[in-house]
């Protein structure tokens, strides 16, 4: 990936050895005390329906691989998430117009939120036990609920108009907690629970149709 000059920004656990700008050779982890997190940022992060307001400090510190020697890469560290500091590589050079760890961080979780995305199509929709006999028509499954998440994602969240049925919808779903950050979760309940509120089995016979006639209704015998 670094021989095809392909950019790339990686999250790493730390273990793995860098060379400072010194030269000399220690792990991430140990690289990420030299680095000086100045730039701060405050976030509101959500969890169990509760938001937290977090204050993040981000740094950026050049470093190489010890069998790269020759290509510089960028180590950006985020702390304030946990007690151990977010660690991600990266090729991507700072420019004069971009805050470069925030610029890292938001490239980072654009491909976080993707993920999250890929995720959520998988388990809501159950599109991993989907059963067809041919390429196509997988690829057709595929095509109908990328429409469906296009719908729920954009549609129902950015128009005003549709705001009422959002709102029915998501009070369906039975939430204990008010509605989550990524809401498709939530429209992906509530759509389950409307189209599959009704009982299932056969529906029961229709009651007999009055012919008109006066009927005298006799009392069963004794059995």
């Amino acid at each position: 990936m670094i021989d095809g000059q392909v950019r790339f920004v990686v999250q790493q656990d730390g273990d793995r050895h860098v060379l400072l700008p010194g030269g000399r050779k220690c792990a991430m982890r140990d690289a990420a005390r030299w680095c000086r997190t100045d730039l701060e940022r405050s976030v509101e992060v959500e969890h169990d329906g509760r938001r937290t307001r977090l204050v993040l400090r981000l740094g950026a510190i050049e470093v190489r691989l010890p069998e790269r020697s020759y290509t510089p890469l960028h180590l950006v560290v985020i702390r304030g998430f946990g007690q151990e500091p977010i660690l991600l590589l990266t090729n991507v050079a700072p420019t004069k117009e971009r805050e470069h760890a925030v610029w890292i961080a938001d490239i980072y979780l654009t491909r976080w939120k993707c993920e999250e995305a890929y995720r959520f199509v998988k388990q809501a929709y159950g599109l991993e036990d989907v059963r067809v006999r041919s390429c196509v028509a997988l690829r057709n499954v595929y095509v109908l609920v990328m429409a469906v998440l296009y719908f729920v994602s954009v549609v129902i969240g950015a128009k005003a108009k549709l705001n009422l049925i959002f709102k029915q919808v998501c009070e369906k779903a039975k939430r204990f907690y008010e509605i989550a950050t990524f809401y498709p979760y939530a429209v992906a309940d509530g759509i389950h629970r409307l189209l599959f509120s009704s009982p299932s089995g056969p529906l029961p016979p229709p009651p007999p149709s009055d012919p008109g006639q006066l009927v005298l209704a006799f009392a069963k015998p004794p059995t």
